[in-house]
């Protein structure tokens, strides 16, 4: 098996939807955010989680907006 160390910046990079490509030997390897949802959330309840605010601030911004009328 063989292991990649990924940097913060690399995670950071896949989190925001970049891709990271590291060297291994003569090749590359292409690594990236999978292009489906997860069907079940994770079991297991990690310190870290990762959330997409920008999705979750629109709804609260269009939630305010409609009980303030």
């Amino acid at each position: 098996m063989k292991t990649f160390i990924l940097s913060e910046a690399d995670i950071q990079s896949i989190i925001n939807g970049r891709d990271v490509i590291k060297q291994d030997g003569n090749s590359k390897v292409l690594i990236r955010q999978s292009y489906v949802k997860d069907v079940v959330a994770p079991i297991i309840k990690d310190k870290f989680e990762v959330h997409n605010v920008e999705v979750e601030n629109r709804i609260r911004n269009a939630n305010n907006n409609y009980f303030r009328k």
